[in-house]
């Protein structure tokens, strides 16, 4: 097969068509999953990974103040939230955005005294393997496909890339010098944090001093348990092993840009999917082309903009980075009402970030990094707009619908709405402390992130 063949079947088989209901049926191809129950609580899987309570256990600084590498991880990833339904598990929110709530990653520390898994709710190092070489502390981010197709199904591997970029870039905002890798040897970074290839796989690494990650496995690191029962879904585990390569450690991504706030840390606990926007409600010009300017500046894939709401900026479909004269004026709100599914945020939202690529130009790594970049794109959206008083959040659609949308045979990779809130959400609570929240039902008006 041609690189970039089996990413191209992958998006194919997992994209939304006009007229599919909630949750999509499934694609008739013998790599896809016939019989998983989406949404099934009776298969709800682990929130995170287990380990054996006989591993040594580190408990972080509570006083984020206290240890820049606990800050790090715990407005990275650790609980900030927590909310019960009746019949239901508790649910857990991490500090960075999820797609509808199911935060798929798991988070490593490779550095001098061992590898290390980050234990999101109790805020604590588990040292599951010897020390790798290398010089500089690296962050491991994997993947657990089943944590996120438990609702999303196949497509819940362009989830994974999404929620890994969301995170990252929060994390890139608060370790500026940070370096981002997506070329390393996969096989070698899977046996490193005890991972099996099938059920998690690592996604990205970030590196947090200078000289080379540290990520030659030392000896072996114990497994853990992503779950009692995982499914493993043939589709991702094809697009996956697709990219994979025993690559040497590449470029860093280019560097972060600055947020555009003094308060980093009151930001991002501040920060959630706003699931309500007020239509009648502008944003400023001003706002707006800060928001886009830190977000989209960095971007490697084509981004398109729809205005709904921006004060002195003509309603209209713009392209990244013209964005004061647009492709195609006029009113789209209903337009990009019908390409949300009919999921109001799409017509409400003040504008509408939209990520897209020339799909025919992808290798399988360049596929995921391209979903990657989205996710850092809306991870920036978030931040932005939690920094400057408004409200944001991920969005599905409809694939089938979005070339007309934008007049080119573009694939589309990940929408941000960015708008007005019509509430005032909590702000999530420290290390140890979560605050309890209200969530709607799980259903089609809950937003991918």
């Amino acid at each position: 097969m041609v690189d970039g063949d089996t990413a191209r079947l992958y998006h194919a088989l997992t994209s939304y068509q006009d007229g599919d209901d909630f949750p999509a049926p499934p694609a008739d191809h013998p790599l896809v999953l016939q019989d998983l129950i989406s949404n099934d609580f009776a298969t709800w899987p682990y929130p995170y990974k287990r380990y054996a309570d006989d591993l040594p256990r580190f408990a972080l600084p509570r006083d984020l103040s206290q240890d820049p590498l606990a800050r790090l991880l715990f407005l990275s990833s650790g609980v900030v939230r927590t909310a019960q339904r009746e019949n239901r598990p508790q649910q857990l929110f991490r500090a960075a955005g999820s797609a509808g709530g199911r935060f798929p990653l798991e988070l490593y520390v490779s550095r001098a005294d061992g590898v290390h898994w980050y234990d999101p709710e109790a805020h604590a190092l588990v040292r599951i393997g010897p020390a790798a070489g290398g010089e500089a502390t690296t962050l491991v981010v994997t993947g657990v496909p089943w944590r996120t197709a438990w609702r999303y199904a196949e497509r819940g591997f362009r989830h994974l890339y999404w929620d890994a970029g969301t995170m990252l870039a929060q994390t890139l905002a608060l370790a500026p010098a940070a370096r981002l890798f997506t070329r390393f040897d996969d096989a070698a970074s899977t046996r490193l944090v005890g991972a099996d290839g099938v059920h998690e796989f690592p996604l990205a690494l970030v590196a947090l001093g200078d000289g080379a990650p540290r990520i030659e496995p030392g000896g072996t690191s114990a497994t853990g348990a992503v779950d009692h029962a995982p499914r493993e879904l043939p589709l991702i585990t094809a697009a996956q092993r697709a990219g994979d390569g025993a690559y040497a450690v590449g470029d860093p991504w280019p560097a972060a840009p600055t947020p555009p706030t003094d308060d980093l840390e009151d930001v991002i606990l501040r920060r959630g999917s706003t699931r309500r926007m007020d239509a009648s409600a502008t944003i400023a010009k001003a706002d707006y082309e800060a928001a886009l300017t830190y977000a989209l500046t960095p971007a490697s894939q084509p981004h398109y903009i729809a205005v709904h709401g921006v004060e002195d900026v003509e309603p209209g479909l713009y392209r990244w980075p013209d964005i004061t004269t647009p492709l195609r004026p006029g009113n789209l709100r209903e337009e990009l009402l019908r390409l949300c599914w009919d999921q109001d945020l799409g017509r409400d939202a003040a504008f509408v970030v939209m990520g897209a690529t020339h799909l025919d130009r992808l290798g399988d790594r360049q596929y995921r990094e391209a979903q990657l970049d989205a996710g850092l794109v809306e991870g920036r959206l978030h931040l932005a707009a939690y920094a400057l008083g408004f409200g944001a959040s991920g969005m599905t659609f409809v694939d089938s619908m979005f070339p007309a949308t934008v007049g080119e045979p573009l694939a589309a990779l990940l929408f941000t709405c960015v708008g007005v809130p019509r509430y005032r959400s909590k702000a999530g609570g420290g290390p140890g402390t979560p605050t309890s929240v209200v969530v709607p039902v799980a259903g089609l008006t809950l937003p991918e992130s």
